[in-house]
C-alpha cells in the first residue's frame, strides 16, 4: 500500500509576544503501508513574524528503521521558510517539524499558510493563525509648581514634571503643555518644541519599564487663568492630565479680572479737612476771675490755651479746647 501522510498543527494557533519566541510544531504522520519520501514543510510567514534558528536546525537525519518519533528543529528565515526531515517515514511513524517564531514590536499577527510534501503523491495544505499579543504600555505623570510661582509677580512660573514608565514596553515618552515655554532643563535628553499655543517635549531615548525622567520648565509668561495643563504619553498609553494652578490674584488674571466699580470722588478719595478760620472776638478778653466767658472759644483758635497776659489772672476755668481737636487733621 502507498504511504498516507497527514499533518496536524496546534488547534488554537500560536500566540506571540514581541521580543520573545514561541514554537509552531507541525506533526506529520505516515498511516500508509509503505515508507514515504523525506518530509518537507514550507511556510509563508505574515509581515513582522520571523522564524529563528533552533539548535540542530535542518540537520539531515539518518534513515530510521524503527517507528520511533522524529523531531527536527527547523532553521530560521523571513517570508518563506522550509524545513525537512533527513529520511522518509516508516508506516506508523511520525515526525515533528518545530518552527520557532518571533514577532517584531509592530507586528499585527495574521495567518501562516503552507504545505507539507512527502514525494510527488503527498501534498497537504496547512493554515495556522498567529496572534501577536502586545505587552501593555503604561505611564504615570506628576507635576507641580514651585512655591515662588504662587506669587502673582512671578511672571514666568516654574513647573517640575516627573514621568514614570509603569508598563512592560521600552519606548520614548512625550509630555505636552497647553502654554508656551521659555526654558527647560533635564538631566536626560528631553528636548522641547514651543509654539504660541503650547509646547511638546519628547525624550531622546526610550524609557525602560520602571524608569522615570524629570523635567523642569519655565513658562513663557503667566497663564491668563493662572493654570497650565500637562499630559504625558508612552506608546499607546496616556496618563491622566495634570493641571498646575498658580492662583489668580485680582487683576493679575489677564482674561478674567475682578469687576471694578466707580464711586463718587467724595466717597473713595478722602479730603483733607480745612482748618476753620478764627472768629473775631466780640469783646475784650476777660481780665478778672469773676468774669465768666459767655461762650466756648472757637475750637480752631489757640487763644484759650495761650499764656495769660502779664498782670492778669486767667481764672480757675480750664481751657476747653485740646490739641487733638484743633490739629486732628494732621494725624488723620
Amino acid at each position: 500500500a502507498p504511504p498516507s501522510v497527514s499533518a496536524t498543527t496546534p488547534p488554537g494557533g500560536v500566540e506571540l509576544t514581541p521580543g520573545s519566541t514561541a514554537n509552531l510544531p507541525i506533526t506529520v504522520r505516515n498511516d500508509g503501508g509503505s515508507v514515504s519520501q523525506p518530509v518537507s514543510a514550507t511556510l509563508n510567514l505574515p509581515r513582522g513574524v520571523h522564524a529563528v534558528d533552533a539548535a540542530g536546525g535542518g540537520a539531515p537525519m539518518a534513515f530510521a528503521q524503527s517507528s520511533a518519533p522524529i523531531t527536527v528543529n527547523c532553521p530560521g528565515g523571513d517570508g518563506t521558510v522550509t524545513c525537512k526531515t533527513g529520511s522518509g517515514l516508516e508506516p506508523g511513524q511520525s515526525a515533528t517539524l518545530n518552527f520557532r517564531l518571533k514577532a517584531d514590536d509592530d507586528a499585527e499577527g495574521g495567518v501562516v499558510t503552507g504545505s507539507v510534501t512527502a514525494g510527488v503523491q503527498v501534498n497537504v495544505q496547512i493554515k495556522v493563525n498567529v496572534t501577536v499579543k502586545q505587552p501593555p504600555d503604561a505611564v504615570v505623570l506628576e507635576a507641580q509648581g514651585d512655591g515662588l510661582s504662587a506669587f502673582p509677580w512671578t511672571r514666568n512660573p516654574l513647573v517640575y514634571v516627573r514621568v514614570r514608565n509603569t508598563g512592560e514596553t521600552t519606548k520614548p515618552v512625550t509630555v505636552t503643555f497647553d502654554h508656551p515655554l521659555q526654558q527647560w532643563w533635564s538631566l536626560r535628553g528631553f528636548p522641547c518644541t514651543s509654539s504660541g499655543a503650547g509646547a511638546t517635549c519628547t525624550t531622546s531615548s526610550a524609557l525602560a519599564p520602571g524608569q522615570h525622567v524629570n523635567l523642569w520648565v519655565r513658562l513663557k509668561g503667566r497663564p491668563d487663568d493662572g493654570r497650565v495643563t500637562i499630559t504625558a504619553t508612552l506608546g499607546k498609553a496616556s496618563a491622566p492630565p495634570v493641571t498646575v494652578d498658580f492662583g489668580c490674584w485680582h487683576h493679575w488674571c489677564g482674561k478674567d479680572p475682578l469687576p471694578t466699580t466707580t464711586s463718587p470722588s467724595t466717597s473713595t478719595t478722602p479730603t483733607k479737612p480745612s482748618k476753620p478760620a478764627p472768629s473775631k472776638p466780640s469783646s475784650t478778653p476777660p481780665t478778672t476771675a469773676e468774669t465768666e466767658p459767655t461762650s466756648e472759644p472757637p475750637a480752631s483758635t489757640t487763644t484759650s490755651s495761650a499764656p495769660p497776659r502779664p498782670g492778669t489772672n486767667p481764672g480757675p476755668k480750664q481751657p476747653t479746647v485740646t490739641p487733638d481737636k484743633g490739629f486732628g487733621w494732621l494725624t488723620g
